[in-house]
C-alpha cells in the first residue's frame, strides 16, 4: 500500500530541517527520504551512544505547521486506516515530530505504541493522534531512550525475515526501502544479510532502490570516502566472508545493473559512480568485464564510457604498460569518436604522469 499527501514544501522543510539539526547534533544518524517519491515516512534515525551505532532504527514521520497546535495549545495531526494499517505492520519502529514553526517548538509520539495500545482505532478509528511529549536538546536523551526499547525486539529472526520479505515487494518502493533500511540497521553482521544484497542486485535494475542499494553494498569493499566508524563498522569475520562472495558472484550483467546507476555527475567523489567503481572493484576479471562493455556498441553511451574508465583503473592496477597495452586495444575496438576522445586523454595522461586519478 503507497500513501500519498499533499503538503507545503516551504513547510516542510522547517520541520524538517529541525529535526535533521537536532538529530545530528546529538551525534546520531538522519537519513531523509525522497519527498517526491510519495513515500510513507520522511526520514530515518539510527541512534549513536558515545561513538557506538546501537543498531537501532526509527522510521519518523514529520510534520511541520501551526495548524497542528489546536487552540488550548495540544499538538495533533489527522490520519486514516491506510496510515494506520501501513504504521502497525511496519518493520520498523514509527514516531512522529510535529514542529511548530511559529513557536519553534516541536513535540513527539510514538505511533507504533499508540497502535499496540489500541489496535481497534487501525479499522474503527479515532484516527487523531496526539503529540505531547517534548522534543528538544534537553529532552534529546529521553526520546532517544524511549526508541533503545524497541532494540531487542527488532533485532530479532522474525524481524530478519520481515525485513527480506519487505525488500522483496519490488513493485512498493517505500517497502522496499524499508526492508533495506531495516536489514543495515538491525541486521548487517548477520552474513545471510550481504548474501541476499549481493545476489539480488541485478533484479533492481531500473528500480528507484538500486542507488540505496549499491551504496549499502560499497560498505563490503569500503572506498576512500566512507568514514569508518563505532557508527556503521561491519563485523570483520561477516565483511570478509561477503567480499569473498562478491568476488564469486558478481557477473556481467550484475557490473551493467551497477553501471546503470551512474548519472549525469559522473565519477567523482561523493557520487554513486564512486560508489558504484568500488563494487565493480571486487569482481575476479574486472579488467576483462569492463573492456567487454566499453566495446558494446548495444549498451548506452554512459554505460560504455564509465565502463571504459573503470577498465582501465583496474588495468594501471597492475602495471602502466598493462593500462596502455588495454587503451591501444580499445583504439581500434571502439568505433566512437566521443569515447576514442577519452581514450586519447587518458593514453596522454597515463604516458604524462604514470597514474590516471579518477577523484
Amino acid at each position: 500500500m503507497t500513501t500519498k499527501r499533499k503538503r507545503s514544501q516551504a513547510t516542510s522543510r522547517d520541520g524538517v530541517n529541525f529535526v535533521k539539526g537536532l538529530i545530528e547534533r546529538q551525534n546520531s544518524i538522519f537519513q531523509e527520504i525522497d519527498l517526491h517519491n510519495d513515500i510513507g515516512n520522511d526520514a530515518y534515525i539510527e541512534f549513536i551512544v558515545e561513538e557506538n551505532a546501537t543498531g537501532c532504527c526509527v522510521a519518523l514521520q514529520i510534520k511541520s505547521g501551526a495548524s497542528y497546535r489546536s487552540p488550548s495549545g495540544r499538538y495533533a495531526f489527522q490520519s486514516d486506516s491506510d496510515h494506520f494499517e501501513y504504521w502497525a505492520s511496519h518493520i520498523l519502529p514509527v514516531l512522529a515530530v510535529v514542529f511548530d514553526p511559529e513557536r519553534k517548538k516541536a513535540v513527539w509520539v510514538d505511533i507504533t505504541d499508540h497502535l499496540r495500545k489500541t489496535p481497534s482505532a487501525i479499522t474503527d478509528g479515532p484516527y487523531t493522534i496526539y503529540a505531547d511529549q517534548d522534543f528538544s536538546e534537553s529532552t534529546f536523551l529521553e526520546f532517544r531512550n524511549h526508541c533503545l526499547q524497541y532494540r531487542d525486539q527488532y533485532s530479532r529472526e522474525s524481524n530478519f525475515g520481515q525485513a527480506l520479505e519487505s525488500l522483496s515487494i519490488r513493485n512498493d518502493v517505500e517497502r522496499c526501502l524499508d526492508g533495506l533500511r531495516a536489514l543495515f540497521a538491525y541486521h548487517r553482521n548477520q552474513p545471510a544479510t550481504w548474501y541476499y544484497l549481493i545476489s539480488c542486485i541485478s533484479n533492481y535494475r531500473g528500480h528507484a532502490l538500486l542507488r540505496e542499494l549499491i551504496v549499502q553494498l560499497s560498505h563490503i569493499p569500503g572506498h576512500g570516502d566512507i568514514f569508518w566508524s563505532k557508527r556503521n563498522i561491519i563485523n570483520e569475520t561477516v565483511r570478509r566472508s561477503a567480499l569473498l562472495f562478491m568476488r564469486e558472484r558478481f557477473e556481467r550483467r550484475d557490473a551493467l545493473t551497477m553501471l546503470s546507476a551512474i548519472d549525469d555527475a559522473g565519477i567523482d567523489r561523493g557520487t554513486i559512480g564512486q560508489y558504484v567503481h568500488a563494487l565493480i572493484d571486487t569482481m575476479t576479471d574486472a579488467q576483462g568485464v569492463m573492456e567487454s562493455i566499453a566495446i558494446d556498441i548495444n549498451q548506452d553511451g554512459r554505460i560504455r564510457h564509465s565502463a571504459l574508465l573503470f577498465a582501465i583503473s583496474a588495468a594501471q592496477a597492475q602495471s602502466v604498460a598493462n593500462a596502455l597495452a588495454l587503451l591501444s586495444r580499445l583504439r581500434h575496438s571502439i568505433d566512437d569518436e566521443e569515447l576514442n576522445s577519452v581514450v586519447g586523454w587518458l593514453e596522454e595522461d597515463l604516458r604524462q604522469f604514470g597514474y590516471v586519478s579518477f577523484y
